[in-house]
This record gives C-alpha cells, sequence and structure tokens, in this order.
C-alpha cells in the first residue's frame, strides 16, 4: 500500500475493505439455484433479510423451502405478527411436526421490534417478523443486525411495499412479485438484479 493511503488508513480516514470468501459464511438455499447464485450462496447466517410484498402471501415460493431446511436441522422458528392465524394441522402436514414453531401475535411495533431483537440476540433460532417498513425504523435494523450477529442466526422482515422505499441496513432486500418474479433491490455481493424467475 502507498504510504500516503496508509496513513489515511491509520487515522481511520479511510476505510479498506477485505475479500469475504463465500466459504466463510453459513447459508440455506432459497430454493432456487439463479437466486442462491445471485445471493452469495443463498440466506445467510447472520444476517437479516427483507422481503417486500406486493401482495400478501406472496412470500410462500421462498418460505417453504427455508422452513423444510430449518425443521430438518430442528431449528425453533419465531413468527411474529403473521399476517394470518397460522394453521396447526396444515403446518403439521407440511412440516411433519410443528413442535419447533412459535408465534407471537398481536404486539404492537415496538413491542414485535424488541421481541425480534431478543430472538436474533439470543441465538433461540430463525425470527420472521411481520410489520409495515413504516415502523421499521432504520435504529432498529442496525440493532437486529448488530443482534444477528451475536446470536449467529438469520431474521427475516416481511413488508408490504411501500411508495418511497428508505435505505436500510438489511443484508439483503427482495422485492416479490405476484408473478412469480423477484427483483433483488440490495445484496451483500453485488448490483441490483431485477426479474429473476421463482
Amino acid at each position: 500500500m502507498q504510504p500516503k493511503l496508509k496513513q489515511l488508513v491509520n487515522k481511520g480516514l479511510l476505510w479498506q475493505g477485505r475479500q469475504t470468501h463465500y466459504q466463510e459464511q453459513r447459508f440455506l438455499s432459497t430454493g432456487h439455484p439463479s437466486l442462491n447464485e445471485l445471493l452469495g450462496g443463498g440466506w445467510q447466517f447472520d444476517a437479516v433479510h427483507e422481503w417486500q410484498l406486493d401482495s400478501p402471501f406472496i412470500e410462500q415460493k421462498l418460505l417453504w423451502p427455508l422452513l423444510e431446511q430449518l425443521h430438518e436441522m430442528n431449528q425453533p422458528i419465531f413468527w411474529l405478527n403473521p399476517p394470518a392465524l397460522l394453521s396447526a394441522a396444515g403446518l403439521r402436514w407440511r412440516l411433519k411436526q410443528a413442535d419447533s414453531l412459535h408465534i407471537v401475535l398481536n404486539t404492537s411495533a415496538n413491542e414485535a421490534a424488541w421481541a425480534f431483537e431478543q430472538i436474533l440476540q439470543s441465538g433461540a433460532g430463525v425470527a420472521f417478523l411481520w410489520q409495515p417498513e413504516s415502523e421499521n425504523q432504520s435504529s432498529y435494523v442496525r440493532r437486529w443486525q448488530k443482534a444477528v450477529q451475536q446470536g449467529h442466526q438469520m431474521g427475516f422482515v416481511l413488508t408490504a411495499l411501500e411508495k418511497t422505499v428508505e435505505a436500510r441496513a438489511y443484508t439483503n432486500r427482495l422485492h416479490l412479485h405476484p408473478n412469480h418474479t423477484v427483483d433483488v433491490v440490495k445484496r451483500r455481493y453485488g448490483w441490483p438484479v431485477n426479474n429473476i424467475s421463482l
């Protein structure tokens, strides 16, 4: 490194990135090879991912492959403020066992954000939070990222698509469309990509 650049780095005025190798990270498959490749391997642990939904319940194409893998790993799964009552019989039929599912209903935005942070920080399991983007303050998202790195888990925030999307510290941001396509709005390992078929 050139001496002048080294001085700036030493003073903290210039940040020097480092190469991150995919092998150092842990991932779960998205269930879709093309999306796995775009996300650097799939859903990354130690990360909070956002799914922006055009309409309710279109997350199923991404949700089921993930739930099946988590179930095989005996990972506890936490659902915070899901948009509808879950069918225990349906989940038991699909996952063969629903004992590791924990559901928190009807909490305020602040309570849900706090519970999400506690679950991620403790490493107790993978958490899914359904909450309007307007309720997810950028300070919450930063705290969630710190919490998930301490707990070595992953978290998912599912929001309705907002007209104006603010910058947030999510690891990945995906916009899900009803026609089973996804736009990768933000990703750790590259530029945004639109119109990926699932």
